[in-house]
Formats: structure tokens, sequence, C-alpha cells
């Protein structure tokens, strides 16, 4: 290369002079990002999460989630909020995969530990990183963040003017929409539009969400830009929404159109009585790679999303309706037609952490079913911590190993210990949160499945190991004995 090519070069933001950076991304929208700079060939590994563009998919995975994303809404909920209370990393990290791809650029993010990988999770997992590598930490809450976040990107991958080009690509583009929805709208108030974040429990949104809602010509309500989200005690709050966006963080349709039909949300009389509802402005949309992703893929389309669906004029004019937002009457045929994509979603889960267990959750006055595969020896567990749910100390007692059911003396017995115990007593609360992890095993024999347990007015988990075993006809597993676990 001669020495003007390597001036044009770096004009055009292509650095060629230098070793190309390696780059480990362990958020979604830091992902797409590096791909609509025209970098994904410098991937070298992602996030379970990271799924956009599809090619990107066949790079070598170094995280898995330490709760399971199939589990309902509120169970869903429930594990998280035990796995933050107890301290622990939402996912575990894969240290010899991160080592092996010697990364020279890391980028995760600090917003949301629920969301990624935080720069904690990573220094704690991984002991053996380069001292070289650049660690570049995003914490995206409104649009002009985002923004500032393509050019923090493009300076460590060494394309700075390409970040530029996209961050006046993007601007350009919202304005153009805002001027088209505002002349659409006329003299008309601007429509007031809840995003609903997610289903149990009821959450509005915000952060830049609300913004995309402003440049489509519409006003959020239950959300503001920058702002966190809010819960919403009762489904009686939307009542001030002209528009509703069901889009639930990590959501695709399909898997929003299964939760609503375990919940049986759009049955209730709460919901039915709602105006949105009576006048038919209800759109469920795809809220795994739009509106809470921080990208400006996700940006654009979620405001253009909001265009099309509360301006009847605009309705298909981006192409999105029918692809990744319907109407809450087309939502049926949607989610039933050839091809449909699956509800949940493939993934591996963190070492010891099993999917979960069949159990019904009540939130906002809605029952939630979940009934996923899982081990044996976890469905012991929980059925018999159902039983002592239900005050069913007879069922419960039954369970126990013959030899732990002679320590115990009668069901009478054990009763007066579970319930006399501050501790064991945790387990009799239908308001306490169950989180199950496969323990030891022989392989045959014996088990032992730990629960954390978190009580609805606590923020303290409480660790229990479950020491279980075979029958002696060898049919079924019985508890042997319950430890608290400190």
């Amino acid at each position: 290369m001669t020495s003007k090519q390597q001036e044009a070069a770096s004009n055009n933001g292509d650095d060629q002079t230098t070793t190309p950076p390696r780059v480990l991304s362990l958020l979604s929208a830091a992902t797409e990002i590096v791909c609509r700079l025209g970098c994904s060939h410098l991937l070298v590994g992602r996030s379970h999460g990271c799924d956009d563009p599809p090619l990107i998919t066949s790079l070598p995975v170094a995280t898995a989630p330490r709760v399971d994303p199939n589990a309902p809404s509120a169970a869903l909920d429930a594990q998280v909020r035990v796995q933050s209370a107890s301290g622990g990393p939402i996912y575990q990290i894969n240290n010899h995969l991160v080592t092996s791809a010697n990364p020279t650029v890391i980028i995760t993010q600090e917003q949301c530990r629920i969301c990624a990988v935080t720069p904690d999770d990573l220094n704690q997992a991984c002991k053996n990183l380069p001292p070289t590598a650049k660690l570049i930490t995003i914490m995206p809450v409104s649009l002009d963040d985002v923004l500032r976040d393509v050019i923090t990107i493009s300076n460590a991958l060494g394309v700075h003017e390409r970040g530029e080009r996209l961050v006046k690509h993007v601007k350009r583009q919202l304005a153009d929409l805002n001027t088209t929805a505002l002349s659409v709208l006329g003299n008309n108030p601007k429509p007031k539009v809840a995003h609903v974040e997610w289903l149990a429990p009821l959450m509005g949104s915000g952060y830049w969400i609300a913004e995309c809602v402003a440049f489509a010509g519409g006003e959020m309500v239950h959300g503001y830009p920058g702002g966190h989200s809010q819960t919403l005690e009762k489904i009686e709050l939307l009542s001030n929404a002209d528009y509703i966006i069901l889009g639930p963080c990590g959501f695709s349709i399909e898997r929003t159109n299964e939760e609503l039909n375990a919940m049986k949300l759009l049955e209730s009389e709460e919901w039915q009585s709602l105006p949105a509802v009576k006048n038919g402005r209800v759109a469920i949309a795809d809220g795994n790679k739009y509106f809470n992703r921080s990208s400006v893929a996700s940006m654009l389309g979620s405001a253009k999303i909001v265009a099309e669906f509360i301006h009847s004029e605009l309705r298909g004019m981006y192409g999105h309706h029918g692809t990744r937002w319907v109407r809450l009457e087309e939502l049926s045929a949607f989610c039933s037609r050839t091809g449909a994509e699956a509800a949940r979603k493939e993934v591996v889960l963190a070492e010891g952490v099993v999917e979960s267990p069949n159990n019904v959750v009540e939130q906002n006055g809605l029952k939630q079913e979940s009934s996923p595969e899982h081990s044996e020896t976890v469905k012991h567990v929980s059925n018999q911590i159902a039983a002592l749910t239900r005050s069913d100390y007879a069922s419960a007692f039954a369970m126990n190993s013959v030899a732990n059911q002679k320590r115990l003396v009668s069901a009478e017995k054990f009763e007066a210990i579970v319930s006399g115990w501050p501790s064991f007593k945790v387990l009799t609360l239908s308001s306490t949160s169950c989180q199950y992890f496969e323990g030891t095993s022989d392989g045959s024999t014996t088990s032992s499945v730990k629960v954390d347990a978190m009580p609805d007015d606590s923020d303290e988990v409480l660790h229990f190991v479950f020491d279980i075993r075979k029958s002696e006809d060898g049919k079924r597993w019985e508890t042997d004995g319950v430890r608290i676990d400190c």
C-alpha cells in the first residue's frame, strides 16, 4: 500500500496500517452497532442474546443465563430478583472461551445488570484477560446516549468516520419520520401511547423508547425520556392510554402470544374495560429486536412501528406491519401461520441451572402457569414445596424417604417443625420466590437440589439443600433431609 493509499484509508476511517481489533461483544445492541459499522468480520465472540444480524449467530457464545429465559414472566421476574438479591451474577461467562478468543476489544454495558453482562461480571469471571484488552462500557438511557455509543464503538474499532456517518443517517431518518408523522397528525392532539415492557408485573418503559414515541408523533404515558421502567400496580392504570403496545423485553410476538394465553390477561374484565382495548388500539410488537434494544436499528425500527400503529395513514409504509408488529385482532393469525417463529428460545443455561419447574404464579391478580421440561429431581423438590405452600403437610411428609419419615415421626410433628422454624417456614409461604439448581449426584440413587428462596417482603435469600434419594423400589425420588446452606 502506498503512502497515499494509506492516507486515503485513514481518511475513510479504515486504519489498515495496524493489526485489526479482535472484538468480543457481550451486548446484543453493541453487536448490531458493530455490524452497522461494517465490522462484523472483526467479531470473535458474542453473548447468548446476540442474534441480529443472523450471520453472527455462527460465532462462539461466551455467556449463559443463570435464569431460565423461557420461564413465564412472573417466574422469570422472581428468578431475577432472587439472583440479584443473592449478590450473584445473572450470567455465567465462559472464561476459557474468552481467553482463547484473545479479544483486544470487549464491549459490555453498565445500564442494567439484568439485560447483559456487566464489567464487574467480566472481571470476576475472567482472570486471564490480556492486559492490552480494551474494555468498552456503554450505559445508554437516552437517544443521545445511543448515538454517543456508536461513536465510542467506532473509535475503538478504528472507523471513526463510519460512526459519524451512521449517526448523521439516524438523525436524518428520525427527523424525516417526525416531519411525516406531524404532517399526518395535523392539528389533532398527539395520541397518548403506553409501551408495556413487562407483563408480570406490568411495567411501562421510558429510556430512549419515549423519544421514539415522540418522533413518531405520539406522547408516552407511564414513562418519560431517560426514565426507568415503572411498575404498574393495576391494569386500570393503562386507561389513560389512547394506544397500547405490548412489547415485553426479550419477547418475540409469538412468545408474547404464549404469555398472554397463559396469563389469561386478555380475558380479564379489567383489560377489556380499557379504552384502548374497546377502540381496537392495541398492538403486539417484537420486544426482542425492537423497543428494548439500544441499537440504531432498534431505535429507527421502533419509531417507525409506533408511527405505523398510531397513524392509520402510515400503516405499512415502513414495512413493519405484519412482520414486526400486528394489531391484537391479527395476533392469532400471525402466530398460527406456516413458518411462525417458535415461542421459546433455544438457549443453553448456565451450569447447574434447570428450566423452571411446573408452577402457577399470580401477578396483578392473574394466574400464570409454567410447564417447561425439567429434571425429575427438581420436579420432586418443587412438588414438595408446592405441597407445603398448600398446607398439605400429609402429602409433603409422604414425599420423604422412609428413614426421614422415621426421624420426623409423623406428619403432625413434621408440620410443627417446618412451621415453627422461621427459616423453614419461608418454604410454606405462597409469596416466596424459589429458584432451583441441580446439585451433586452419583448419577443413579442419590442426588441433591439447591433452592434459593426469597420471601416477598424481604431482600434476604435463604439457601436450602434438599438431599434426595431413589425409593427402595427405584420408581421415585424421596427427600432424605433438608439443610440450610450458609
